[in-house]
């Protein structure tokens, strides 16, 4: 039996994982930025803190990110803001030591194509498990436990473009069995990954600023969606007027809406 876990941004061990010790310790998003033609240098950083060899594993996946679905990694549909091609890397296994500390290497190439502008993604897939050994090819009992983690490879290529990010839904949720929550739909119809950040101003009838809420900073990929929810339950019934604020690169997209808690 294996249990697989998949890892994007925060790993959280249990003690089920104990036996899969080797961590990345230098993060699982890697940013780059380059010009046409040029070879950019990377590396990732992994540990072994176990007592017990463990084999590591490395290959390329595509992330394809939509509006109406979750993320999804695969290796047979390459997209047009792909950089898997770029990709290059001399070593796609290793086994490392106890306690030992290993860089792996590789090398993104982008191509000399002068017409080249915005970000491009690819995601680096490390799998970690146990050597297998003799003893254990005819023996069916046994936990194998596997992890797998992604790393995206994200490469911004030939400077930036505006910012161009705006809202395309709020939805109000107000249920008495729930928490009152914003869900907020956002659009970027650029060229490039944005870390967008969201701000809700709150006033009450009279003006006054009453509450601030504010997101956690999230990617939101060229042509893609990205949904925030905002819990307002803090707020006492009555009705406010919102000012809702997108930050990216110190740019801002803004509009007002009207609220009735009860």
């Amino acid at each position: 039996m294996k249990k697989l876990l998949t890892i994007f941004a925060i790993l959280l061990f249990s003690s089920q994982l104990a036996t899969a010790s080797v961590t990345v310790i230098n993060g699982l998003t890697h940013f780059y930025t380059g010009n046409s033609g040029d070879i950019i240098s990377g590396e990732v950083i992994l540990f072994n803190s176990s007592a017990i060899d463990q084999r590591v594993t490395f290959s390329i996946n595509e992330a394809l990110f939509s509006c109406d679905a979750n993320r999804k990694f695969t290796e047979k549909a390459p997209h047009a803001q792909s950089s898997s091609d770029w990709f290059e890397s001399e070593v796609m296994e290793k086994v490392l030591a106890p306690n030992e500390k290993y860089t792996y290497r590789y090398t993104i190439r982008i191509p000399a194509n002068q017409t080249l502008k915005g970000s491009y993604w690819s995601v680096l897939m490390v799998y970690v498990e146990n050597p297998v050994k003799k003893e254990r090819l005819t023996n069916n009992i046994g936990l194998d436990t596997k992890v797998r983690y992604a790393i995206g490879l994200l490469t911004h290529v030939n400077g930036f473009d505006d910012v161009n990010i705006d809202f395309s839904k709020v939805n109000f949720n107000q249920t008495e069995d729930t928490p009152k929550k914003l869900e907020i739909n956002v659009k970027n119809d650029g060229a490039f990954i944005e870390g967008v950040l969201l701000t809700l101003e709150v006033y009450d009838a009279a003006g006054n600023k009453v509450s601030v809420f504010e997101t956690d900073r999230n990617m939101v990929f060229p042509g893609v969606c990205k949904t925030y929810v905002v819990d307002i339950s803090s707020l006492p019934p009555g009705d406010y007027k919102c000012l809702l604020l997108a930050e990216a690169r110190e740019d801002y997209t803004g509009t007002n809406l009207a609220l009735n808690l009860k």
